[in-house]
């Protein structure tokens, strides 16, 4: 049987490179909001689908259980599912500064909580936070994003301690600008951004490591 692997946010950007790559040899599942989106691309690449709201715990239980019972395993979890701000932090739609937060802190924890209990059982499993180098510097005229990201980035280092005894891999990656829709319209500069492909080969590297070897994080940026 194909190793299972979920990817949040599978539908576009990073997600998708990530599902292209992988569908061949994994049984990939990627979750996104836009069902029809995440139709024709799964139709595309081959691989399966399910609707998740990740700032929904209702939506994320209940799309990780659909996919349980009908795989009875899980073993890669990747939550690539974000949300870009940036400008004055007294100009930024207060209503847009909650949902940044809802996608890029809180989706992460909730899917985590709802998968850890099954990766317990399994006493095995990895999860795969891609987060930013935006969580390591700061930067003027990105604070909401920024913080949003330091948030998923002590969250993961928190997890790698609590679920090294249980076999589970926690992994935070670490990407500079990338060449997606992600910052499109932003006036973040795209000239020396990387291709997403790039970012796939490393985690690509970090899943071929042996069960009890694991790269807990791993900063790829334009030199």
């Amino acid at each position: 049987m194909k190793p299972v692997m979920l990817i949040f946010g599978g539908a576009q950007g990073l997600g998708r490179e990530l599902a292209a790559k992988f569908a061949k040899n994994h049984q990939v599942i990627i979750l996104d909001i836009n069902e029809k989106i995440l139709e024709t691309v799964a139709s595309k690449l081959d691989c399966s689908y399910q609707f998740c709201d990740v700032t929904d715990f209702n939506s994320v239980k209940l799309a990780i259980e659909k996919i349980f019972d009908k795989y009875r395993h899980l073993d890669c979890v990747i939550n690539s599912a974000g949300l870009f701000i940036d400008g004055k932090i007294e100009s930024n739609d207060p209503a847009l500064i909650k949902k940044v937060f809802e996608v890029n802190s809180i989706g992460p924890m909730y899917i985590c909580k709802t998968i850890v209990p099954i990766l317990k059982k399994q006493k095995s499993g990895t999860i795969i936070n891609i987060n930013s180098t935006a969580s390591l510097h700061p930067k003027a005229m990105n604070s909401v994003y920024h913080a949003s990201k330091w948030a998923l980035n002590g969250f993961t280092q928190s997890l790698q301690l609590e679920l090294s005894d249980f076999g589970i891999k926690v992994v935070s990656i670490y990407p500079g600008v990338m060449n997606t829709k992600f910052t499109k319209g932003t006036n973040t500069d795209i000239s020396k951004s990387m291709d997403p492909s790039e970012v796939v080969k490393s985690i690509e590297f970090v899943l071929s490591l042996d069960k009890d070897i694991f790269i807990p994080e791993l900063v790829i940026k334009h030199l």
